[in-house]
């Protein structure tokens, strides 16, 4: 455990590193006035506050006070600020910017916009868009809003080969099936796609990656199947495989499903406690020498309280 965090946080410095030496490139070109991006952004706070006082700036930017103070003297002798004293505390100014401090600002943040507008055309359109999605993960995250980098949304064309292909691979990899489950797994999606009305598949993206999916099938009338659940194993233990069967249950409960099941194997007992906070029980248990010599399947079953 210690080395994967060291690798992390190896990683993480590099990526500072190289960051760094980014923003001190778009740095470089503000720098051909007299003015940093430092101090375009304590202009931009000023300008975009009702009422601003050095104090409030220091909290805002998380600045050392000292070297706000300079900024400001320098500003307020360049003519880009006026002070005025609070009314309701004597100790404080109140700083506005000027009419020459927003000319100011618009070049500087006009030079910092065209520079950056070099850089993403270097790229690709859907590298950008990569680049934007991942650099808003890194905000949320970090800002404890890891929710907000995952949606859900159902299936498109595409995703149905993905997940065969994950299933296969992972299910490998962690259970040591062999390519008769993929192939199992593949005709049960193939038989899906041949009638889609009779159910539904959910995809969970994060930074435009999948993540996990989910699946529901309806087999009678009342009754319907969960299948092709899977989480990746870097986002399992997040809340993201509730959501998902949270997801299902609120579709079975709309199209009026009021028996639903589903198989899955002995010993995964994360999925098993998850299951049961939903109300499903183990019903059944049976050997399966199709894919693994050891395997032992488990339905599972659960009665919904639809009329």
């Amino acid at each position: 455990m210690e080395s994967s965090i060291q690798q992390r946080v190896t990683e993480i410095r590099k990526f500072n590193r190289f960051y760094t030496n980014i923003i001190g490139l778009v740095n470089q070109n503000v720098l051909e006035s007299p003015y940093s991006l430092a101090e375009a952004r304590v202009l931009l706070e000023i300008d975009a506050a009702a009422t601003c006082t050095a104090s409030n700036l220091a909290e805002i930017l998380q600045i050392d006070p000292g070297y706000l103070s300079r900024i400001l003297r320098r500003f307020k002798k360049d003519g880009l600020i006026e002070t005025t004293k609070s009314m309701t505390d004597g100790r404080s100014q109140i700083l506005n910017i000027t009419e020459k401090g927003r000319a100011t600002f618009r070049q500087l943040s006009d030079a910092s916009s065209s520079q950056l507008i070099r850089l993403l055309e270097l790229l690709p359109q859907g590298a950008q868009q990569t680049l934007v999605q991942n650099m808003a993960a890194i905000q949320d995250m970090l800002s404890g809003q890891t929710d907000t980098s995952i949606t859900i949304r159902r299936h498109r064309p595409g995703d149905v080969g993905y997940i065969a292909y994950r299933h296969g691979v992972l299910y490998e990899k962690e259970y040591e099936l062999d390519h008769r489950f993929e192939k199992y797994v593949l005709q049960s999606l193939i038989a899906y796609l041949e009638d889609p009305s009779r159910g539904e598949i959910w995809v969970a993206e994060c930074c435009g990656a999948i993540v996990g999916f989910i699946g529901i099938v309806g087999i009678s009338e009342r009754t319907a199947q969960l299948r092709w659940f899977l989480i990746e194993p870097d986002f399992r233990g997040g809340g993201l495989g509730r959501k998902l069967v949270s997801t299902v249950m609120e579709y079975c409960q709309q199209k009026y499903y009021n028996h639903v099941f589903l198989w899955t194997f002995k010993g995964l007992d994360a999925a098993r406690h998850l299951y049961q906070s939903f109300g499903f029980t183990l019903t059944e248990e049976k050997e399966n020498d199709t894919w693994n010599n050891q395997l032992i399947e488990q339905r599972w079953d659960v009665m919904l309280g639809v009329n």
